[in-house]
This record gives C-alpha cells, structure tokens and sequence, in this order.
C-alpha cells in the first residue's frame, strides 16, 4: 500500500527562469512545458536538441541569436541520422525562437534549448520508431562563465569517449551526454574543474559539450570531425576567426595527450563554454598557467561578433524583434 504522505516533487529548473517556454507550436506556462515520463524522449533520453545563445547588444538595446540557421540545419541533420519525422520545419522553429526570446525580453545574454523529442512508443515495443514527435524551446538568463578570466583546470577522465560506431557523435542526441556527465563527475571528484575524454584510438578527443585547441609554436591544433568529435558550430567560428583574422595556421589533425601537456595554449570552445582557456591538465601547467595571448585574442573577436559588434559578421546575428508596446 502506497505511503498516504508522498515526498515533495523534484524542482523542475531550480535556476532562474522565465514564466514562459515553448511547446508545440505555441507558447505556454513555464511549468506547463512538460512530457509524460513514458515518452521515449524522457524514458530513454529520445530527444534531439541545439543549445542556442542570444546576446544583449546594451548599445542597440537588442538582442542577437548567434548562428541561428547553422543550429537549426545541424538539427535537421540530426533529425534525418535518428530517422526522426521532423514535427516542425526549420523556418518555424527559427521563428519559435525568435519569438521566445522577444517574449521573455531578458535584456542580458540567454541561452535556447531547442529540442524535438520522440513520443510515445508501441505497446511491447519501448525502443521501436516512434511516429508522434514533438518539439519545446525553452529559455533561460545565461552570464558569461568567470572562468573566461581566470580560466579552468582540466583532468583527462578514464572513460572514453563514444566512438561513431557506436553512437553517432554528430547527433546533439540526448543519451550521448551521459558519457560527458560520467566523465565530468568523476575528474570533479578528483579536484579539477574540467573533463577530457580521450577517443577510442587513445587521442584526445574534447570536452563535455566543448570542442578542444592547443596552441604550439604558433600553430592551432585540434582535433579533426572523424576523431569522435561534435561537428561544433562555436569551434567553426574560432577555425574561422584564427584563419581569417588572426592570420595563423591551423591544423586539424589527432592530439595526444601528452602533446597538450607541452602546449603553449590550450583552451575549449562551445555554445556554453564560449572560448575558455585551460591552465592546467592532469595537474601539469599549460604555459606559465595564465591563459594565452592567442585565446584572449579569440576571445575578444567571439565577445564582439556574438553581440553584433563586427558588422563582417552580421550575417552570423539574427536579430530578436523588439517586445511588443
């Protein structure tokens, strides 16, 4: 017989949040933005997301989305690999965002999680394709990280990373990320802030939702797409900046790890993590254990251009409508 006094629901969202999201075609109440547990998106992390930026431009008093039809092909493209019947076409989720956004009128930097998830599946048969599918947006205040200043100490975990063959790395597929929360559980245990995972050929791979560079002798190195890496949008946005502003020469090739214990720089790149330099890994000092001139060049490019500051770059801002009245 079931306890006639039941535990306090888990918070949803215990961070600051707005009173709205996004859910299937229309705007709804933050807490109302919810799927049923037996969902394969909730049961078996059947979901398929793009974390997405938006940056307050104070000048403008407007906020920018950065690389917005990049987020969403790369979604489409996941959805085609998981064989997922998209419930919404890329023009309606673009203005689904925008609109979010417009809606929730942070005036500061945000962060979109768009996601397209699998419904319910046939009776019998949990792992089965299922038709229904849906999608939500939800939204939330995000700061830039204290450790683009200061910057993180890295510890390579024991686990590996998932290799295509397994898992398709390209695919912003939920259940992936539980290899990065193994990982990053475990070296922030042992006392560092920062997970690398290696891939299967024993080379370093990335970061928990962050692609990896070093830097030596004034050459960027990182690793290539078929390393067992996310086909990150933020790290073609730094490949872009070393090359064409920067003028340095970039390689795209395996790194071993002892390879980043010599480097002069190193830093990790993401939607989340920005650009973040790393001081440290294995407890082994990168460089003299500050971070690097060529990451706080990058840097100061990524800050301009995601706030809509480089006109170059404009193309890369999709400008959020200003809130209605």
């Amino acid at each position: 017989m079931l306890h006639q006094t039941l535990p306090a629901p888990i918070e949803t969202y215990p961070s600051e949040h707005p009173e709205i999201a996004w859910k299937d075609g229309r705007i709804v109440p933050w807490a109302d933005c919810t799927l049923h547990v037996r969902m394969q998106a909730g049961f078996f992390g059947a979901n398929i997301f793009e974390g997405l930026r938006a940056y307050w431009n104070a000048d403008e008093e407007r906020m920018y989305v950065f690389r917005l039809d990049d987020h969403l092909v790369r979604l489409e493209q996941s959805m085609r690999i998981m064989r997922m019947t998209p419930p919404f076409s890329r023009h309606e989720l673009g203005d689904a965002v925008l609109e979010l956004f417009q809606r929730t009128d942070f005036r500061g930097h945000g962060q979109a999680n768009l996601v397209t998830y699998f419904g319910f599946p046939p009776p019998g048969d949990p792992v089965s394709h299922a038709a229904p599918s849906g999608a939500h947006i939800t939204a939330v205040p995000m700061g830039r990280s204290p450790a683009a200043k200061t910057g993180l100490t890295a510890g390579v975990s024991s686990w590996r990373r998932l290799s295509d063959d397994t898992m398709p790395i390209r695919v912003k597929i939920g259940s992936n990320y539980q290899n990065s929360r193994l990982a990053q559980n475990e070296v922030r245990a042992g006392g560092y802030d920062m997970a690398l995972l290696l891939n299967r050929a024993g080379k370093l791979a990335e970061a928990p939702g962050a692609c990896l560079f070093i830097l030596r002798d004034g050459v960027l190195i990182t690793p290539p797409t078929n390393a067992d890496i996310l086909e990150s949008i933020t790290r073609d946005t730094v490949l872009t900046f070393a090359r064409q502003e920067l003028g340095l020469t970039v390689i795209e090739r395996e790194v071993d790890r002892s390879e980043a214990y010599i480097a002069d720089e190193v830093f990790i790149c993401g939607s989340i993590a920005e650009i973040l330099p790393l001081t440290s890994i294995d407890g082994i000092e990168i460089g003299d254990g500050q971070p690097g001139a060529v990451t706080r060049d990058l840097q100061e490019l990524y800050f301009q251009t995601v706030e809509a500051r480089l006109p170059r770059y404009a193309a890369w801002c999709t400008a959020v409508p200003a809130p209605a009245g």
